[in-house]
């Protein structure tokens, strides 16, 4: 899993390298053709999607469901915006950001319906809470929405976010924590690279939800709001895909072994069969505890957390990079819950 992913700055970067108008466009009607647009490669935070086609769940549905990979993560939005792609898996920073740019999304249901971004240190390090981050060094992967929560982490400790060292080591946080170079890294996953640093050392791990960040979902599906309205077979073909995805969901949920099965074939070469094992669980026991509220209903989220969310991300200048200005946007309306299943 490539940390780039996980950036505010994602809509701020080029144009995409890869174009979904090239496959043609996304409007198949009824023929059940469904072009999804994944954040990056397969991993286990996809486990619910692939899970899904792995058990012919879209099938049972009549969708011919195909998983697109993006040759640059700010497709999503765009290319949903613009009907390039049905849907795709975006994140909700992203997705509030896409709104206050004007794109036409709307989340539809989380894949991953609570933050993952970690700060990991060497239990060694004797940091086990934000307040012993003061004089201490926290790499990074450059994104400047790290440094933007970090001192917000800091602020809230009680401590100068001068006072702590963010050196940038671009795709190398594990290489950094494992050799020394830093006390504790920021911007990991625990169910992915937790996972894997856990297999080399004891490691303390502190969420951002935990260290005071406002709660947010991880993974959301993103689609278009004018076509969910303007387009009844686009609208099924949305409700379908939710539906079986939740199977797919509650089909890992009761057998993480279904979920690796699914998921060897599509992260050939990216772990090894024991590692990608050891993830699945640890993404599992993260879904099972459900969303901000601790609802474990697949895809639901609260749309006042979406509020209050976005109402962080503009108190602290997140909006401002992506649009210039303190941008007048409800985070509610970013979200719906209409097209899950009952």
């Amino acid at each position: 899993m490539k940390l780039l992913t996980r950036s505010v700055a994602v809509l701020l970067t080029a144009a995409t390298t890869f174009s979904l108008a090239a496959c043609g466009g996304a409007e198949d009607g009824d023929t059940g053709h469904t072009r999804v647009l994944l954040d990056w490669n397969p991993n286990p935070d996809h486990l619910s999607l692939y899970t899904a086609e792995h058990t012919g769940a879209y099938d049972d549905r009549g969708l011919d469901v195909e998983f697109l990979l993006p040759g640059n993560t700010a497709d999503a939005a765009k290319d949903v915006s613009l009907g390039r792609a049905d849907m795709a898996v975006s994140y909700e920073t992203d997705t509030i950001l896409a709104r206050a740019e004007g794109l036409d999304v709307v989340n539809v249901g989380a894949l991953i319906p609570t933050p993952l971004n970690s700060l990991i240190t060497k239990t060694s390090s004797g940091i086990t809470a934000p307040a012993d981050l003061a004089g201490k060094s926290v790499a990074v992967s450059g994104l400047p929405s790290q440094q933007v929560t970090l001192n917000y982490i800091a602020d809230k400790a009680g401590i100068d976010p001068e006072s702590i060292t963010m050196p940038n080591v671009q795709q190398n946080l594990n290489q950094a924590l494992l050799s020394d170079q830093v006390d504790a890294i920021f911007g990991a996953y625990p169910n992915i690279e937790g996972v894997e640093l856990s297999q080399r050392t004891d490691i303390t791990t502190l969420t951002a939800a935990e260290m005071g960040v406002p709660s947010s979902a991880e993974l959301v599906i993103i689609a278009n709001p004018t076509r969910l309205a303007d387009d009844d077979a686009y609208a099924e073909r949305v409700r379908g895909f939710l539906a079986a995805t939740a199977e797919g969901h509650d089909a890992a949920m009761r057998d993480a072994s279904l979920a690796v099965e699914a998921l060897t074939p599509e992260t050939e070469g990216a772990y090894d069969p024991d590692l990608l094992a050891a993830m699945v669980d640890a993404t599992i026991g993260i879904l099972k505890k459900g969303n901000s509220d601790g609802d474990t209903t697949f895809g639901v989220q609260n749309p006042q957390a979406w509020s209050d969310y976005a109402d962080w991300m503009r108190d602290n200048g997140l909006l401002d990079a992506a649009t210039g200005s303190n941008a007048l946007i409800n985070g509610a309306d970013a979200t719906t819950n209409d097209y899950l299943p009952e």
